[in-house]
């Protein structure tokens, strides 16, 4: 099968990614290139009928969000198994967008170097685990971004009692099943925060579902690195400070072009990028006082026009060289690029 014969789909966002894609391939088309594209909407009812007429979807939906994550990966899965198409980012990319938790999974299996990580959804399993953690630690809710719902704690005793409100549905449970009665259960916990928050759980009609999710505290530095991979080929990095007075860098809006990236995480990642068939990727590192890198997080999920002011982006050459080439780029210009490598290697390779 010939490039210009593969029907290539874009769909449409509302953040303009799809005209930037589009124009990435305009781009192409004007230097001679002939490519088979059209921007479709895959919000619309028939969107697996529209579907089914391309070869190849590249699509990056415009909210973040636990919700919007489960049916982009729900979309993502059925358009790769179901119907055979070729996806970009593929479902191994997203797969555990908006998910700290399975994140930590991919970690641990594959021992990434990470900071020590616990994902516990038993309150008695958790309590054990706090008397063993080091503090302080970063407790943090499994999806979210530009560091929402992350904060530190450096008491146990206050450890403790946020975990027992996580788990208050459990706790409930048990001293219900103890006392056999609704009323005694409450008027035996009437003072304990979690038979609060228990309440309110009702009263909101909140999640019962609970998990823990914490971080050992990586000190010493007053930055992050963010280096974000497309395919395993391309990367951009940069520095992002800390708020003012806080340990987090994550949507400070300080962000450095300036300093110097160092070259062993920026190869860790593209290796990551390779070894995990990612196609979109960027990576949190810090540094611990020893001066070894740890990933914190990943997410197929950024903002274009923080990679695009950089001072440039980087490649890796065949020979295993990283050539840096100067310039604003967007990200969509990259994308495109490892599109078309996708595609040769799926329907022409």
């Amino acid at each position: 099968m010939k490039l210009h014969e593969i029907k290539i789909a874009i769909g449409k966002n509302g953040s303009m990614w799809h005209d930037k894609l589009a124009q990435a391939f305009d781009k192409r088309i004007d230097q001679g290139q002939i490519v088979n594209y059209s921007i479709i909407d895959i919000d619309h009812n028939d969107w697996i009928k529209t579907v089914e007429q391309f070869d190849v979807v590249i699509w990056k939906p415009a909210y973040l969000g636990a919700v919007s994550a489960s049916y982009l990966k729900e979309k993502i899965y059925f358009i790769e198994k179901h119907m055979g198409k070729l996806v970009i980012p593929n479902f191994d990319s997203i797969w555990h967008f908006e998910s700290k938790i399975a994140q930590s999974y991919i970690f641990k299996y594959h021992a990434i170097p990470s900071p020590k990580t616990i994902v516990t959804f038993d309150y008695k399993n958790a309590k054990e685990l706090i008397d063993q953690m080091e503090l302080p630690a970063v407790l943090k809710e499994s999806f979210g971004s530009s560091s929402e719902n992350v904060y530190i704690v450096k008491n146990r005793r206050k450890l403790n009692g946020i975990v027992a409100n996580i788990f208050c549905q459990q706790l409930w449970d048990e001293s219900r099943a103890k006392l056999n009665s609704i009323y005694k259960t409450f008027f035996r916990n009437i003072t304990n925060l979690w038979a609060w928050k228990k309440i309110w759980q009702v009263i909101s009609g909140s999640e019962r579902f609970a998990v823990s999710y914490w971080q050992e505290f990586v000190s010493g530095n007053s930055a992050d690195l963010r280096i974000t991979v497309i395919g395993d080929r391309f990367a951009y990095a940069f520095w992002r400070k800390n708020r003012p007075n806080d340990f987090r860098a994550s949507g400070s809006g300080l962000i450095d072009y300036k300093h110097d990236i160092p070259e062993a995480p920026l190869r860790y990642c593209l290796q990551m990028n390779k070894r995990f068939s990612f196609d979109s990727m960027a990576y949190d590192i810090l540094f611990t006082e020893s001066g070894n890198f740890v990933v914190v997080e990943m997410s197929y999920g950024y903002i274009d026009a923080a990679l695009y002011k950089a001072n440039g982006y980087f490649e890796l050459l065949e020979k295993g060289n990283l050539c840096f080439h100067e310039g604003h780029t967007w990200p969509q210009e990259l994308w495109i690029e490892w599109s078309l490598i996708r595609v040769n290697n799926f329907y022409c390779g």
